[in-house]
């Protein structure tokens, strides 16, 4: 039976140290990844969502255990050596990422699944390429791609740095309907600054959404572009915040099919997570009335 939603993309583990609290404090073998991070929302969702992933024998049997009870959420798992993991340092106005085992790629293992309404490819790292971009188009109706592991580069230490193809990503990301940014891959991307010149240097044949954190987000629509502002919450731990945004968006859009109100909705489900450290099903509260009071914050900017 084909799916609501389909999410490529790896499963991760987390190692993290928090150099912006005093003592430091450190966590290792944290559950992540886009994949993952989903999983907070697609309960509370009218959507049934099929996640494709890659773990090795080093995945915990409770994290496991936790994501194949989700309701509305089944994991297709391609078997491999390791799982990959990640080591982040946070820090107060920034974070540092580095690499330290990667899965199998994906490619041939999804051209084999079902397609379904919508597609979320959101690779980590260089899991996925345009063969899986391909196979997302031809199986599916609506089509969502975050940047953020397409043109990720690792130096000599295995630190992340971001790398942009410009013959490859241009194609990548005028071809899909939907495209998340973050405003520093976005800033990367087009050499620019200011909102609007960002969003004038992104693709008009498509939604271009870039995510600015603790200021909302700005997108593009028919030409016109658009900014939103968020909730600010208290932050335990941002990491996955963006990834919770574009999959309850996605969600709430094949529900609905508007563009501003998922948006919103999906910014008060973000700002939700963002007071929670270690991956779990959000509470069921009245994200509908969040949503609007969001909703009343959008602008035209020029």
């Amino acid at each position: 039976m084909k799916v609501d939603l389909n999410i490529a993309s790896h499963i991760v583990l987390d190692d993290k140290v928090f150099y912006s609290e005093n003592p430091v404090r450190s966590i290792n073998t944290q559950l992540g990844g886009p994949a993952a991070y989903a999983s907070m929302v697609i309960p509370l969702l009218p959507v049934r969502a099929q996640c494709i992933t890659s773990i090795g024998d080093d995945f915990p049997e409770g994290y496991l255990l936790y994501l194949t009870s989700i309701k509305n959420y089944n994991l297709e798992i391609l078997n491999s050596p390791k799982t990959t993991r990640f080591l982040h340092e946070i820090h107060r106005n920034h974070r540092v990422l580095y690499l330290l085992e990667q899965a199998q790629i994906l490619d041939q293992s999804l051209i084999y699944h079902d397609g379904g309404k919508a597609c979320l490819l959101s690779p980590v790292f260089k899991e996925i390429s345009k063969i899986s971009l391909d196979w997302a188009k031809e199986n599916h109706e609506i089509v969502a791609l975050d940047v953020q592991g397409f043109m990720r580069e690792k130096d000599y230490t295995n630190k992340i740095t971001s790398k942009y193809d410009d013959r490859i990503f241009n194609e990548l990301i005028s071809s899909v309907d939907f495209v998340k940014f973050s405003l520093t891959e976005a800033m990367s991307f087009t050499n620019q600054s200011s909102s609007v010149k960002i969003l004038e240097n992104l693709p008009k044949s498509n939604i271009q959404i870039v995510t600015m954190g603790v200021k909302g987000l700005i997108y593009s629509e028919q030409d016109k572009y658009y900014q939103i502002e968020t909730q600010v919450r208290k932050e335990r731990d941002p990491t996955g915040a963006g990834d919770v945004l574009i999959a309850s968006f996605i969600a709430k859009y094949l529900e609905t099919s508007e563009l501003d109100y998922s948006l919103a909705f999906s910014m008060a489900m973000a700002a939700e997570k963002v007071e929670y450290g270690e991956i779990q099903q959000l509470p069921d509260i009245d994200y509908r009335k969040t949503a609007e009071q969001i909703l009343e914050t959008k602008k035209r900017i020029d």
